[in-house]
């Protein structure tokens, strides 16, 4: 925690965004249950409503992409780790009062892993519980979405002599990412790809976290990489 205080020392601690937790969007054939849950990003910290941040970005681009009714749910908290999210919110998942199950999850962790230097084979351990623990909630093998770590080292609200060694590190957790992935029947990595890293074109207010066009961007990469995965399946 003190290296975290140390980094993030002067910049601005933005909300989540506002909204209910999810939404419909309309189509064709059966609807597609989507859950995401992770960190400051799934909660859509830079966006002002969760339709405009990572969730709904993600939801509207599968809909576009895939044709289908696309019923999606966000569970996040700004500054989670992976233990944190598998102890506090996993109970959010579903929604027993209307019967909702999701189809898929999609997790967003990491980057607060790799702020408090979480060693990389301890995060992988708390990954794959994770994940083990979401399908033993949900009571069978749902696929799940391990979303790759975002660009670190280009953040401009870290300060210099940080950036570099903490983006380093931040891709040896994604390497994690994807070992869990690898060795886990229905778990994929969906690497982030190019995305926009500028104060004025992808980034918020506090240059670290995404702006809405920066949730945008990333919502329709991750939506592609999703579509992707569920046809070949």
């Amino acid at each position: 925690m003190r290296v975290t205080r140390r980094l993030m020392t002067g910049v601005p601690r933005l909300p989540e965004a506002a909204g209910d937790g999810g939404g419909e969007l309309p189509g064709e054939g059966p609807v597609l249950r989507v859950v995401m849950i992770g960190d400051s990003a799934a909660a859509g910290v830079g966006a002002a409503t969760q339709e405009e941040a990572l969730p709904g970005q993600v939801a509207a681009a599968l809909a576009a992409l895939t044709g289908r009714a696309v019923s999606w749910r966000v569970v996040a908290r700004s500054g989670a780790t992976a233990r944190w999210i598998r102890d506090s919110l996993l109970d959010r998942l579903t929604d027993p009062t209307r019967g909702w199950e999701p189809d898929l999850v999609l997790v967003v962790v990491g980057a607060n892993d790799a702020l408090r230097l979480r060693r990389p084979a301890a995060f992988r351990r708390d990954v794959a519980a994770l994940v083990s623990a979401i399908r033993h909630l949900l009571g069978r093998d749902v696929p799940v979405m391990l979303v790759g770590l975002p660009p670190v080292h280009r953040f401009p609200a870290l300060p210099l002599w940080a950036r570099w060694p903490l983006g380093a590190y931040a891709r040896r957790l994604d390497a994690q990412l994807r070992r869990v992935a690898a060795r886990g029947a229905g778990v994929s990595h969906l690497p982030v790809g190019a995305l926009p890293i500028s104060p004025a074109a992808g980034l918020a207010a506090d240059r670290f976290h995404p702006s809405p066009a920066g949730h945008r961007a990333w919502g329709r990469s991750v939506a592609a990489s999703v579509a992707t995965v569920l046809e070949l399946r």
